[in-house]
């Protein structure tokens, strides 16, 4: 093994594939296959899930010629699996700041997939901003549904604007399984708990850091927004982490 694939071999264990594609990109006798799996999982690491869907041909060509298969998911889907990627990866490097950082948005896009098994026509109420700013909960539609957990919601006065707050609001007033609500309200307390701290950050914020602020791991969140995630019919591979694999795979194959 020479110097350039042990530099390789390091910067893939801890899912650095920006360098590695930069790295690889200089190494001359390297397949070109081998350099659009990196870029892939460059682009990955990036949350660019464009990528991968404007390259089909590719896509399909690697899963003949090696049984990968890169995309397996509608682009909603794969965004959300993505970004669970992501999460697990800074947790194994030890970017906790990082991780508490990233989790908003994955809370917010996953709470609207529970509501939307609870109220399939949840976005009928629901005003697209088309920009930065929040959507808007549109009550004057809302008090014509028949639907009891939106009569429920806006019994109370509301902050018209659509948050992970007013989504875990609906929830718990939902049918959804006491286990899940259990589980929204676990992670929307997580949510707020980190949100402080944050804000106010003088110091490292670490995996005991966490555990102080909040009181548990985040491998405990993690498999806490799984939990939600399997519970939306979405597939997460928990016991083999797919950089894990692909990185075995090129290891395998052109870095021996």
């Amino acid at each position: 093994m020479n110097k350039s694939e042990r530099g390789l071999h390091f910067l893939l264990d801890v899912y650095d594939y920006q360098n590695a594609f930069k790295m690889a990109s200089l190494i001359d006798d390297l397949e070109t296959d081998c350099l659009y799996i990196l870029e892939m999982l460059k682009e990955r690491r990036e949350l660019n899930i464009d990528f991968l869907y404007k390259h089909h041909e590719k896509n399909q060509s690697i899963k003949e010629n090696y049984g990968l298969d890169l995309v397996s998911h509608s682009k909603n889907e794969e965004t959300i699996i993505n970004y669970i990627l992501d999460l697990e990866a800074k947790i194994k490097n030890g970017r906790i700041i990082d991780f508490v950082r990233s989790v908003s948005p994955i809370l917010y896009r996953l709470f609207t997939r529970v509501l939307l098994k609870e109220i399939p026509d949840l976005f009928d109420y629901v005003e697209n901003s088309r920009s930065d700013r929040y959507d808007k909960w549109e009550f004057e539609k809302m008090e014509t549904s028949s639907n009891q957990t939106i009569q429920a919601f806006i019994s109370r006065r509301r902050d018209s604007r659509v948050t992970s707050r007013s989504l875990v609001d609906l929830i718990l007033l939902s049918e959804a399984p006491k286990k899940i609500k259990e589980t929204v309200h676990l992670l929307r307390q997580f949510e707020k708990s980190v949100r402080n701290p944050l804000s106010h950050l003088i110091r490292a914020f670490d995996e005991k850091e966490l555990h102080q602020t909040t009181g548990f791991s985040s491998k405990l969140f993690l498999e806490k927004i799984i939990d939600l995630a399997e519970y939306t019919d979405l597939t997460y591979n928990r016991k083999d982490f797919y950089f894990d694999q692909m990185n075995r795979f090129i290891k395998k194959k052109w870095l021996t």
